[in-house]
């Protein structure tokens, strides 16, 4: 519904909103209920509807009346006329002030074209090997990662994912390969940084390497033991009185009769148990810088203790603030701390004294470094000269025997150079 407003009004809808009064037979002007019955606001010739003309057109004294009421409205004319003027003007100034603006917007645009045009890609910026601050050896590992998410886009080997529930299939490749974008931004910002592809390559090696060395078979006790002592030895004292079914080998019952919880014994026999941890907590552990490792959980573990490092890259600033925390210790500038520290790697082992509950340890070490449920009392620290890639696990697990005997053959030698 369209307002009315009182009095005669100029009104440009040509009809369309308010009901047509006539036209005006001068200037064609369209006239509708809001201006009124009256002379045109444009030439002043009288417009009037189709009953007022005919009492016009009758000559009585009623549309004589009629007639001069509707022209008295020439006032309204001259005032309609001297705003029509006005507002012709102000349209006019309107048009003119819009076809500037439009003007200098176009040249705007024209002259910004280069750069609103310009495409960005935000994974530009991990493989940016233009940066004037790089060095030379941190571009070509960018330009390497560059080429290998290239070549994951470009594969042809493509997966997709269907979801059943949620009707819709994901096409695997259309996702970001976060670890090179996380290699990418490692290698700026370490210059000593090293990719992961090469670091595969240098253990595989490694690994060879080690295939190549005739080494001698034999198992490796813990050194640190003094010379004289001797393993404890089984003393049956009531053998009448084992019973023993009859179905169980004889290489059974050994086993079963062997099997002694002694402290001593377990310090003495490596059967390759291995707990993971994060760095660089594993490689001050195995440097012998940190001796006691905190956990939730209790182990009844006595003796030697693989350590391995974890996957996770470590953290710039934790190591920054870990190094400082066992700088502020005894003899805290003496301290050798590692130059790198590794991942996914076999780092070496320890000695496993004892495992202390949090009320135990803090009477025994009132100033210890651990404020954890149970404390892991490590001693004698041994690392490997190089370290083995393996993959780790949660908790206190056993190691792949293959590892496990070429890590300890790799220990001792680390033993014989020592000597």
């Amino acid at each position: 519904m369209t307002m009315k407003l009182p009095g005669r009004n100029s009104c440009e809808c040509q009809a369309s909103k308010h009901k047509l009064v006539g036209n005006c037979l001068k200037c064609g002007r369209v006239v509708c209920e809001q201006e009124g019955s009256g002379p045109c606001f444009y030439c002043g010739n009288l417009v009037c509807n189709r009953d007022e003309k005919q009492k016009i057109q009758s000559n009585t004294v009623e549309g004589n009346t009629l007639k001069n009421e509707l022209m008295n409205r020439k006032w309204r004319e001259q005032d309609q006329q001297t705003s029509n003027i006005l507002d012709d003007q102000e349209f006019s100034l309107n048009d003119i002030a819009k076809a500037v603006a439009h003007k200098n917007k176009l040249i705007e645009f024209d002259r910004t074209s280069a750069q609103r045009t310009r495409v960005i890609d935000d994974a530009a910026d991990y493989f940016d090997s233009n940066n004037k601050w790089l060095s030379s050896e941190q571009r070509s590992k960018l330009i390497k990662l560059e080429k290998q998410i290239q070549e994951k886009k470009q594969s042809s080997n493509k997966k997709f994912t269907i979801d059943f529930a949620g009707r819709r299939i994901i096409n695997e490749l259309e996702y970001p390969n976060d670890d090179i974008y996380n290699e990418a931004r490692s290698v700026q910002e370490n210059a000593h940084y090293k990719l992961k592809a090469d670091r595969e390559m240098e253990e595989q090696q490694q690994l060879e390497l080690l295939k190549m060395i005739d080494w001698e078979e034999h198992e490796i006790l813990n050194r640190n033991l003094p010379g004289n002592f001797t393993a404890p030895q089984w003393v049956e004292k009531n053998p009448k009185t084992v019973s023993v079914c009859s179905n169980v080998s004889v290489e059974d019952r050994d086993r079963q009769r062997l099997r002694i919880q002694d402290k001593d014994l377990m310090e003495m026999y490596d059967d390759g148990q291995c707990l993971t941890m994060h760095q660089p907590w594993a490689s001050l552990l195995v440097r012998g810088i940190k001796m006691h490792e905190g956990r939730t959980w209790h182990t009844a573990h006595r003796g030697r203790l693989w350590i391995h490092a974890a996957a996770k890259e470590p953290d710039t600033q934790t190591i920054y603030d870990m190094e400082t925390f066992y700088r502020q210790r005894e003899n805290g500038d003496q301290i050798d701390f590692p130059s790198e520290y590794p991942t996914s790697m076999l780092l070496g082992c320890v000695e496993l004294v004892d495992c202390l509950e949090r009320d135990t340890y803090t009477e025994k070490f009132p100033k210890g470094e651990s404020d954890s449920d149970y404390v892991f009392i490590c001693k004698n620290p041994q690392e490997l000269f190089f370290k083995l890639p393996m993959k780790g696990q949660h908790k206190i697990f056993k190691l792949d025997p293959q590892v496990h005997q070429t890590a300890k053959k790799v220990l001792l030698r680390r033993t014989a150079n020592t000597a």
